[in-house]
């Protein structure tokens, strides 16, 4: 694989000033010391952008000052050609040696053979520091079907209650609660109307409260369960949904996000649900009465929201030689590392470390206290190959049951269905 990437490094190593995008720092050393080897400098792509962007640039520095070899060299690649540009490479023999890639990917590109088990590279009591859902999240099975941890998590996104805190003394524990409070700050009348709570009803925003419902799509063992065992809380969480909807007191929409967005960001809404990702918005919007609260445990069960989390993972190229494997590995155990984790914290970033201290009181940290809590909470985002289409499949059937078009319990039949021709073609129906 190196002769290959003899071409690629030239053009990168030129450009590697100007896309890490930083300036040298002072820092203590790192606690990553590289070793003795040949082997050359790494191509890493990501997609990263914005202050992101800047931060992993400067963790690069960082490394890159205190390594003889090895170093890294960032190339950024957009998001929307990452996937389809690595597999192309992969098979033609080259390609980057690390790359940085959200977690729901791995399933689809270790399938394709395209990235390298990290089981025997980075020891298990260094990714054990990290945050088991995050960990699940970049786990695969290989051809024998046994599981593989295909890319060590470097931060998470995950969702929280995001409230005005100059209207809300204190955040909501539970949903009955949350939602009397939002009817009673609103103004629906009003001209323009005021919201006490605006939600965006979209699958991803909303599929945590289906398993505080008690439903289920897959059952423990991978097998379709939406229709049977898990019916009673699918229709449940239909039925709430619409609910939420049909509330004259509340803005809660599944087709119109786009009018949740607008009332928020001008203002005229004072609670939401919404990702990690989003705090600068909010921090923009409400300043330092910004706050943040877990999801509301939901009153009908008492049973808290299990969202999704979603991880950005560091994974290494299946065609990398022995050295370059090792040195990736350094890398990867760097960007795992608290030193390398506070930075990305520092950032606004929520570091997938379980063990990095959150005992101060930045808004950094007190945020991150918040997001974690709601991750240990929380279910992986999917990375198998086909959850592109259970994802259709779930919205699907949210759609039709909102619309009115069908009823929640025809929505989860028809849903349940088409999820077993696909899935379990010569399994017969329940």
């Amino acid at each position: 694989m190196r002769c290959r990437l003899v071409a690629i490094l030239l053009v990168a190593a030129l450009l590697a000033a100007c896309e890490s995008g930083s300036t040298p720092e002072t820092s203590s050393a790192p606690t990553t010391v590289a070793q003795d080897s040949s082997v050359g400098p790494l191509l890493l792509w990501h997609g990263w952008s914005g202050g992101d962007r800047q931060a992993l640039g400067r963790l690069v520095d960082r490394y890159n000052r205190q390594q003889r070899d090895g170093r890294i060299v960032l190339q950024s690649v957009p998001l929307a050609g990452f996937a389809a540009e690595l597999r192309a490479a992969v098979a033609a023999g080259s390609g980057p040696h690390l790359i940085l890639i959200p977690n729901t990917w791995i399933g689809g590109l270790a399938e394709a053979g395209v990235l390298l088990p990290l089981n025997d590279l980075v020891p298990a009591q260094e990714t054990g520091t990290l945050l088991p859902v995050t960990l699940a999240g970049a786990q695969a099975r290989d051809a024998a079907g046994t599981l593989r941890l295909y890319g060590a998590p470097v931060r998470f996104d995950t969702l929280a209650l995001y409230y005005n805190a100059a209207n809300l003394t204190e955040p909501p524990a539970d949903t009955a609660t949350m939602l009397a409070v939002g009817r009673g700050l609103s103004d629906p009348e009003a001209q323009p109307p005021i919201w006490g709570l605006a939600l965006n009803l979209s699958y991803d925003n909303m599929i945590g409260y289906l398993y505080a419902f008690d439903g289920r799509i897959f059952d423990d063992n991978g097998q379709v369960a939406l229709g049977t065992a898990g019916r009673a809380g699918a229709e449940q969480w239909l039925a709430w949904l619409i609910a939420l909807q049909n509330d004259p007191r509340i803005l809660a929409r599944s087709e119109s996000s786009i009018l949740v967005d607008r009332e928020l960001k001008d203002g005229r809404a004072f609670m939401t649900f919404d990702w990690a990702h989003q705090i600068g918005v909010y921090r923009g919007l409400w300043g330092n009465q910004i706050g943040i609260a877990p999801l509301p445990r939901l009153s009908e069960t008492g049973r808290a929201p299990r969202p999704y989390v979603r991880a950005d993972v560091l994974a290494i190229n299946n065609l990398a030689g022995v050295r370059e494997r090792e040195a990736a590995a350094r890398f990867i155990r760097f960007m795992i590392s608290e030193e390398a984790q506070a930075v990305l914290l520092q950032s606004d970033m929520q570091p997938a470390s379980r063990t990095l201290a959150l005992t101060g009181d930045s808004p950094q940290e007190i945020a991150a206290q918040v997001f974690r809590v709601q991750a240990e909470q929380g279910l992986p985002m999917p990375n198998s190959s086909v959850r592109a289409f259970v994802e259709q499949e779930i919205k699907r059937m949210q759609r039709q049951a909102s619309l009115g078009l069908t009823t929640p319990s025809d929505a989860v039949t028809e849903a349940d269905r088409r999820l077993r021709e696909r899935l379990e073609p010569s399994a017969p129906m329940p």
